[in-house]
């Protein structure tokens, strides 16, 4: 195989990999939503609400590893909106406490 041919193919599968980490983390992103706006009464113990947490912490890492751009951006958005679910259920607990 040519060295342009093994270039092309290692392109070719960088971005099947971006695309695919783009996949995990958009899902990761949609589950933490879907946990951070879960009402306080059906978790009174927050395990939900700290499950939310952690998949924020971890996005957050992976987020910049994205190398299309217009991609990352969207999950940034997607990021931004899991903290601010996150902050808002810490200030419906301090406004109830």
């Amino acid at each position: 195989m040519s060295a342009t041919a093994q270039l092309s193919k290692l392109a070719e599968l960088r971005a099947k990999t971006d695309r695919e980490l783009a996949t995990i983390i958009r899902n990761a992103l949609e589950l933490g939503l879907l946990l951070a706006y879960t009402e306080p009464d059906a978790d009174p113990t927050g395990v939900l609400r700290h499950r939310a947490a952690d998949i924020y912490a971890d996005t957050v890492l992976l987020v910049e590893k994205v190398e299309n751009v217009r991609e990352q951006r969207r999950l940034e958005e997607k990021l931004r909106q899991l903290h601010n679910a996150l902050d808002r259920q810490v200030r419906v607990q301090m406004a109830s406490a």
